[in-house]
């Protein structure tokens, strides 16, 4: 008897502490409205676990063929991140960021089933899964910036990356030093976007 007690304790524990976290969870409109770039962070470490939840998260992507061009390099060294800042022409969020992802696209990868078309659907792929680790960081309460205004070369250079291989983004992560900027060029309408049938 005292072990099913213990039991239906144990469970009863259990349900509440998921429904904690189910009422903690943001809800996916939440995400997508506070999803913004964050510029300047705090220099606390992120813990491993939500880098690799975040890293969980862009795995699911849908890609071409489910041939999962990504492939993503983490970057935590000052100095690498001060070689990735003057690459990026002296951003300062990705020296002051204590974590960089940089999204790569292996184009050989959907190239040996799509030919050249694959070239594209990697680097669309990636972009794919550089969107869910922005999204995710909103979730895991951090803030982030696809910085995607770079040298090319000099990224390939410094992350000695094979001729298959193209960066696509330098992600910043951090938990955010700053509120969010307001962006200067408004959203269009939607009434201005959509077309039915045809444009």
């Amino acid at each position: 008897m005292s072990l099913l007690l213990e039991s239906a304790a144990t469970r009863a524990m259990a349900e509440t502490a998921l429904q904690r976290t189910k009422k903690k969870a943001l809800s996916f409109a939440t995400v997508v409205k506070h999803r913004a770039m964050i510029r300047a962070y705090k220099s606390d470490p992120i813990p491993e676990e939500k880098i690799q939840r975040l890293l969980t998260y862009a795995m699911h992507a849908p890609s071409a063929g489910n041939l999962q061009p990504w492939e993503f390099i983490l970057v935590k060294n000052p100095e690498t991140r001060a070689k990735l800042a003057k690459a990026a022409f002296d951003q300062t969020s990705i020296t002051s960021a204590p974590v960089i992802i940089a999204t790569c696209a292996d184009i050989q990868r959907a190239g040996s089933k799509y030919g050249a078309r694959g070239s594209f659907y990697s680097l669309v792929d990636t972009a794919f899964a550089s969107l869910l680790i922005l999204l995710g960081a909103v979730e895991q309460g951090l803030g982030a910036c696809f910085v995607g205004s770079y040298n090319p070369e000099e990224v390939v250079k410094l992350f000695a990356l094979p001729d298959h291989v193209r960066p696509v983004g330098l992600i910043t992560i951090g938990y955010p030093a700053e509120s969010p900027r307001k962006p200067g060029t408004p959203k269009l309408p939607l009434s201005r976007l959509v077309h039915a049938e045809k444009w």
